[in-house]
């Protein structure tokens, strides 16, 4: 009973959290670009993919330091728990200072490292100094979130990243309104969100683990050591990652040019947001899966598995139905002036990768749980190592030019999660193989249905999305179809029984 009304909480916060960011992000997108050109806003793009590869130093500690403190803090090992909290503390504190070392003559060699317009080169280096600093805040003030994972108050997360966006939108807005429009703004409003979110979960910290306390004699660098042979792992996944998705606008800044980087970074936008989704959905399971597996109750994690799929895929197949019908229309509306055909086809082809991903990121947290990510992050090494290479053949000999960048890391994606995720997490949960495929089996049954659905409806119809008003009843039309559907085709009995009890239990009702 406590686990659904934790999960219910949770979840309503996180969709309150994306909804805003894509209030915020749509709303706030078309009007940067307006104020700097698609080619200026393609660096922030750029920017926040460069500061991922920066992350790669910090991810090796910080992916499985939660899982360490949380599982030393459940089985009452305070004191332990402690020593993880400050060891983690400590060593991201030094990795801090060997990211500011190589930030410094980075930032003021920017212009020899990749192509910046004469006119922008002051403007791209505050731009990533702001940035870079952000990232150092961030790394250093990591392991106090650990607090609302522990005590499975995701929620409250979702409320001090909400006040993040909030505050960025409010910062930028003032600049732009009231100065010359500089790219630079938008990192210094990331940069005053993150002190608001660094300042909410220390206080979260203090109040929901108290016993959690920094300490310089707790400090424990065997423990570091414990949790970066652990945690090294993640950081092949996440090369993997810059290798297939992260590197898309430094190809296309040195390979095509600034100004499709630029529309590549605007048609990512959507996408972003819906794996941002799906990542926060899935990570809603990830604490209660966590005490599962430390209590050895497989048969429990494995149906809170299934769950946790078909419930980050109900919101995928929604906003991606929605999003490939009235995808054309979108950008009419949203960026006007823009290229609408060249930014949807970069759009949808990205999209495509949530015909499976949507399921699939549930499963990626089982090598995380289970402590087993040593196959898992070569395998999917292997899978994107041929990424650079193919996209490389396929701008140099066929026309297919910025949407090369785009075809081969989802076609990569899309095989990796339908051939190895699923099989590799039976394989260590000591399941059969085909465990989860029923569940892919009606994921992507539900999407196609849908699609089908309501593009059928639109050209049956002929509805009308020329206006913002036009646009939202269509798109409030396409969500209510691809809800209905998705609820039929994805749920199952027992799924739709425990949705309801959480709804009734929500609105107070007796449950049967």
């Amino acid at each position: 009973m406590g686990n659904k009304r934790e999960l219910t909480i949770n979840m309503a916060a996180s969709l309150i959290q994306f909804t805003i960011n894509i209030g915020i992000g749509f709303c706030l997108s078309p009007f940067v670009v307006s104020k700097l050109g698609a080619e200026a806003y393609g660096y922030v793009g750029l920017a926040n993919n460069i500061i991922s590869y920066v992350s790669l130093l910090t991810i090796a500690l910080d992916s499985v330091a939660g899982r360490f403190i949380t599982i030393a803090y459940h089985q009452g090992e305070k004191e332990k728990a402690e020593r993880y909290f400050s060891s983690t503390f400590m060593a991201d504190c030094l990795i801090a200072l060997v990211v500011a070392v190589v930030a410094i003559p980075v930032t003021f060699n920017l212009e020899h490292l990749i192509n910046i317009a004469p006119h922008l080169v002051d403007d791209v280096k505050m731009l990533f100094a702001f940035l870079f600093v952000q990232f150092i805040i961030t790394s250093v003030s990591t392991v106090l979130t650990v607090a609302t994972f522990i005590t499975n108050k995701l929620y409250l997360s979702s409320l001090a990243n909400t006040g993040f966006s909030i505050v960025r939108l409010v910062v930028m807005m003032v600049f732009f309104g009231f100065l010359p429009p500089m790219v630079m703004y938008v990192g210094l409003g990331s940069l005053c969100g993150t002190f608001l979110t660094v300042l909410l979960n220390y206080r979260y910290t203090r109040r929901l683990t108290p016993e959690l306390i920094l300490r310089k004699d707790a400090i424990s660098w065997p423990l570091v050591r414990e949790m970066l042979s652990s945690g090294m792992w993640n950081v092949v996944i996440k090369l993997q990652q810059v290798i297939s998705f992260g590197l898309k606008l430094l190809v296309a800044n040195l390979m095509i040019n600034p100004y499709k980087m630029g529309m590549m970074s605007i048609a990512q936008t959507v996408p972003s947001m819906v794996s941002g989704l799906m990542g926060t959905i899935s990570g809603l399971f990830y604490p209660a899966q966590t005490r599962y597996f430390a209590q050895g109750r497989v048969t429990e994690l494995v149906y809170d598995m299934k769950f946790g799929m078909r419930m980050c895929g109900f919101f995928t197949v929604v906003i991606t139905t929605v999003t490939c019908v009235l995808g054309k229309e979108f950008f009419l509306l949203w960026q006007p002036g823009q290229d609408p055909k060249m930014l949807y086809l970069l759009m949808l082809i990205t999209m495509m990768g949530f015909l499976v991903s949507g399921a699939a990121t549930t499963l990626q947290n089982v090598p995380l749980i289970v402590n087993k990510l040593k196959t898992y992050s070569i395998s999917w090494l292997l899978f994107s190592i041929t990424s650079l290479p193919l996209t490389w053949i396929l701008i140099k000999f066929t026309p297919l030019d910025i949407y090369a960048v785009a075809i081969v890391p989802t076609a990569l994606e899309v095989l990796a999660n339908v051939t190895f995720v699923p099989i590799y997490a039976s394989t260590i949960l000591k399941v059969s193989n085909w465990t989860f495929y029923p569940v892919y089996l009606q994921y992507v049954a539900s999407t196609v249905l849908s699609l089908t659905v309501c593009i059928g409806i639109k050209h049956l119809l002929h509805i009308s999305s020329k206006t913002w008003v036009a646009f939202f009843i269509s798109a409030v039309i396409y969500t209510a179809i691809a809800s209905i559907i998705t609820l039929l085709t994805l749920l199952g009995n027992r799924e739709r029984n425990d949705l309801w009890d959480i709804i009734k239990r929500k609105l107070h009702l007796k449950v049967t």
